[in-house]
């Protein structure tokens, strides 16, 4: 047989495959169209009205909240097929379950996750400019991102940082909590809007933290978030890139889920490494990823994050000076490398939660 018959000979088709893969793919449409329901509740204040109610009609919910009727009993609808809230036929109520409040509605539970929707929506609301980026130089400036994104972050991370931080990731790093317990001076690299700085200093009262971003925007509502905490005194933030901390010394440099983001890994490590103080211990806080891609195949987690990591950090760190492009994922080993080439001594995984990854070294 010829090659050109080979290579136009046509591909046997397997039809269950194809029916399966119709299905996931109805399924991500679905959920991508219930995010967007999910952050209707969200802003609205459906979530928070159905919180703790009991059971509610369709009119019931519209009268608290003050919204349409019609699109309310719609809303309820789509959220009932979803399996988000609960609907009796017999009455034509409906209930928000408080496992799923505890994830949708309750800011300080330890499951929430209200933010991640906002994360989606702004996806959607710069896919023109990530086509450009595809197309062009691969970079997306932050400063040009939808405020609510930046609003979403801060809500989705928050979570661990109150729940996580101080119980799980901290005690993990041999003699982080001692230092900090004592007075430590602590930097916070990509503090963003602030709530990693706002957690060590409730926390550890002794402590004196400085957080620095490059997103003026979020400075200024960490600044305003320190004042109404009432721990402006010892929280401040500045306005420099990761390049430019300082002047020190800190005796604990901590990146909450920024390192990924920075368009200078390898440089904003060197310069954590400078300012820190001798024997000062850099803590590196990153989302959950594995080594292998293959090993997160349908892992949801995973996906989720592949597909922020394109829309949003990629092309964020190629926007910036460097245009390292470290992505959200990718695993410990290629984190841990970025630290010891930095000049950290012992580089170590010191915990992983499955949710995030939480790095350590000393200077």
């Amino acid at each position: 047989m010829s090659t050109d018959t080979l290579q136009h000979t046509d591909p046997v088709v397997d039809e269950a495959r194809v029916e399966a893969f119709v299905e996931r793919y109805l399924t991500d449409l679905a959920g991508a169209a219930t995010t967007a329901m999910t952050v209707i509740g969200d802003r609205l204040g459906l979530y928070a009205a159905l919180t703790g109610a009991g059971p509610l009609t369709d009119g019931e919910l519209a009268a608290r909240t003050g919204l349409h009727p019609r699109l309310v009993a719609e809303w309820l609808a789509a959220q009932t097929v979803s399996g988000y809230v609960t609907h009796d036929a017999t009455t034509g109520t409906y209930e928000l379950p408080v496992e799923h409040a505890a994830v949708l509605s309750v800011a300080d539970s330890p499951a929430y996750l209200a933010g991640a929707a906002e994360i989606v929506t702004g996806q959607y609301l710069t896919l023109e400019q990530l086509a450009a980026a595809f197309r062009g130089s691969g970079g997306i400036d932050y400063a040009t991102l939808p405020a609510s994104m930046f609003e979403g972050v801060e809500r989705f991370f928050r979570t661990a940082y109150t729940h996580e931080m101080a119980s799980v990731w901290f005690p993990a790093v041999d003699g982080l909590v001692d230092r900090l317990e004592s007075g430590a001076r602590v930097a916070d690299v990509g503090c963003g809007r602030g709530p990693s700085s706002l957690q060590v200093a409730g926390h550890w009262p002794a402590c004196s933290v400085t957080g620095f971003d490059v997103h003026t925007p979020s400075i200024l509502t960490a600044r305003a978030a320190a004042i109404e905490a009432g721990v402006d005194d010892r929280v401040g933030f500045v306005v420099a890139d990761a390049v430019e901390i300082g002047p020190g010394p800190f005796d604990v440099v901590l990146f909450s889920d920024a390192l990924h983001d920075m368009g200078d890994p390898p440089a904003a490590l060197r310069r954590a490494r400078e300012v820190l103080a001798d024997d000062g211990i850099l803590v590196v806080v990153e989302p959950w990823s594995l080594d292998r891609l293959v090993d997160g195949i349908g892992n949801p987690s995973v996906r989720l994050d592949y597909a922020i990591s394109t829309s949003v950090c990629t092309p964020g760190s190629l926007a910036q000076p460097g245009a390292y492009g470290l992505g959200t994922q990718g695993g410990p080993a290629v984190r841990l490398r970025l630290l010891a080439d930095a000049g950290f001594r012992d580089p170590v995984l010191a915990a992983d939660t499955g949710a995030n990854l939480v790095l350590a070294a000393r200077k």
